[in-house]
C-alpha cells in the first residue's frame, strides 16, 4: 500500500504498448526532455503553483506503477500534493538542463513520472526544463500540458469540465463489453501477419549505432499539400506512401511491413487524457513502383484507415499472433520480446508537436544519437513552417548512405507526384 493512495487499476492498452516497446532497451529511451519558454515576469512561486494545479488535474502526473515487468501491471493513483522544484534556477543553456534531467531513468514504482528545473538568462527566469516519462505522455499530451501551463501562467486558471482518467479508460478497454472490439482486432492482425513479408534482420547486434538525418524544404512541403489536395488524402497518408515507396526501392523490396503509430484520440471522451495512447499498427504496403503515385497513395490511405480502426488493442494479443506466424525475436537481436522487435520500418506523423522549437533544416543535416528506441529505421515527421522529416537508423552500420538515400528518394517521389498533380484539376 502506497502512502496517500487514492485508487489502483490495470494499466491502459497504450501504457501496456509502451512497456512492451521499451522493456528490453535502455530505459532512458522512454525519457522525453523538453524546454518550455515562460512568459516574461514569471516567478519561481508561480511556476510551482501552476505545476501543482496540473498535477491535481491530471492523475497520470501522480501515478506510480507495480509489476511493470510482470503479467499484471498496475497503476496506483496518489492524492495530490504540492509540487516543488528541487534546487535554485540554473544559469545555463535550457537544452543542457533538459538533457541533464533526461540522463537518469525514472523509478516508476517510487517517483512521479516527471521532473523539472528552472533556467535563467542574465538572472531572469526564462525557461522550464522538464523531462516526462513516456508512460505519462505522448506527443499530443506534451503539447496539451505545455498549453495548459502557459494558460495558468498568463490567465491564472484553466477552463472547467471533467478531465478523463487512465483508470476509467483501462476499465473500459478491459471490460467484457469491449470483448467484441478486441476480437475484431485479433482477427485483423491475424490477416495482416498471415500475409506479411519476411523480416530482414541485422546480424550484428553487439554494435548497434544510432544515426539520423533531418530534412525539410518549403518546396517539398508545398508538394505534400498539393498532392493531398488533388487526391483528397491526409498529409500523413501522402508522406507515409512516399516513405514506403522510397524505403522499398532503396532496399530492393517489392513490399514492406511498416509499423505506424496511432494516437487513438478520435473519441472525444479521451481527447484531453494525459497519458500515452500511442500504439503501433502493422501495415503491409506493396511498393507499386510502376503505379501512379496518386493511385498508390490512395490505396495506402484506405489500408491505413482500416488499420486505424483496430488501433486500440491489447498488444499482448498482437505479440502472440505475430509469434504464430514466425515473427519472434528481433530485427537486430537487441529487443527480444518487445513489440518493436517485430518491425524493420517505423513511421510516426507527429504533426505540430514542439512546433515552436521546429526550424527548417539548412540542407540535409545528419548526426549521431545515443537514444536507441528499438526501431531499426524510424521516420518521424513534424509540421511547422515546413514539413520536416527525421529518419533515424539503429543498426550495425556506421555510415549515412541509407538514411540520406531514402530521404532524397522521398523528396524525389513527392516533387514528381506534385508535378503530375499540377496537370489535374483540384
Amino acid at each position: 500500500m502506497h502512502a496517500n493512495e487514492v485508487a489502483r487499476s490495470p494499466i491502459t492498452f497504450g501504457q501496456l504498448s509502451l512497456l512492451r516497446s521499451i522493456q528490453n532497451i535502455d530505459p532512458l529511451a522512454a525519457n522525453l526532455p523538453q524546454v518550455w519558454e515562460l512568459p516574461e515576469g514569471t516567478t519561481f512561486q508561480q511556476v510551482e503553483e501552476a505545476l501543482t494545479v496540473l498535477q491535481e488535474r491530471h492523475e497520470a502526473l501522480r501515478t506510480r506503477y507495480e509489476d511493470l515487468d510482470g503479467k499484471s501491471p498496475t497503476q496506483i493513483v496518489l492524492a495530490p500534493q504540492r509540487v516543488t522544484i528541487a534546487g535554485p534556477p540554473q544559469e545555463t543553456e535550457p537544452t543542457k538542463a533538459a538533457d541533464s534531467l533526461g540522463r537518469e531513468p525514472f523509478d516508476l514504482a517510487t517517483e512521479p513520472p516527471w521532473r523539472m528545473a528552472l533556467v535563467t538568462e542574465n538572472g531572469d527566469l526564462r525557461w522550464l526544463a522538464i523531462c516526462l516519462h513516456h508512460i505519462a505522455t505522448d506527443g499530443w499530451s506534451v503539447n496539451q500540458l505545455q498549453r495548459e501551463l502557459q494558460t495558468l501562467l498568463t490567465v491564472g486558471a484553466l477552463p472547467g469540465g471533467e478531465i478523463p482518467t487512465c483508470r476509467a479508460l483501462a476499465e473500459e478497454q478491459w471490460s467484457d463489453a469491449n470483448e467484441t472490439r478486441r476480437r475484431s482486432a485479433r482477427k485483423h492482425w491475424q490477416k495482416v501477419f498471415r500475409g506479411a513479408p519476411a523480416m530482414v534482420r541485422d546480424e550484428a547486434p553487439e554494435s548497434v549505432n544510432g544515426r539520423w538525418g533531418r530534412y525539410g524544404t518549403v518546396e517539398q512541403t508545398e508538394a505534400v499539400h498539393r498532392i493531398a489536395r488533388v487526391h483528397q488524402l491526409s498529409l500523413p497518408s501522402v508522406i507515409l506512401s512516399a516513405y514506403c515507396r522510397a524505403a522499398a526501392q532503396y532496399d530492393g523490396l517489392n513490399e514492406i511491413m511498416v509499423a505506424v503509430f496511432t494516437n487513438n484520440r478520435s473519441d472525444p471522451r479521451w481527447e484531453k487524457l494525459l497519458t500515452t495512447q500511442d500504439q503501433l499498427i502493422p501495415l503491409i504496403v506493396a511498393a507499386g513502383a510502376d503505379e501512379p503515385f496518386g493511385a498508390f497513395a490512395t490505396k495506402v490511405h484506405w489500408e491505413l484507415f482500416k488499420s486505424y480502426r483496430h488501433g486500440e488493442h491489447n498488444v499482448d494479443d498482437l505479440l502472440d499472433i505475430a509469434a504464430e506466424h514466425g515473427f519472434t525475436g528481433t530485427v537486430n537481436g537487441c529487443f527480444d520480446g518487445s513489440v518493436s522487435g517485430l518491425f524493420t520500418y517505423f513511421f510516426n506523423y507527429m504533426g505540430e508537436y514542439q512546433k515552436d522549437q521546429l526550424s527548417i533544416p539548412e540542407g540535409l543535416e545528419t548526426g549521431t544519437t545515443g537514444r536507441n528506441i528499438g526501431a531499426p529505421l524510424y521516420l518521424q515527421v513534424q509540421e511547422g513552417d515546413a514539413v520536416v522529416s527525421t529518419l533515424q537508423e539503429n543498426s550495425s552500420s556506421t555510415d549515412y548512405e541509407r538514411i540520406t538515400g531514402i530521404l532524397r528518394l522521398i523528396e524525389e517521389i513527392l516533387l514528381a507526384a506534385a508535378q503530375a498533380a499540377d496537370s489535374q484539376p483540384e
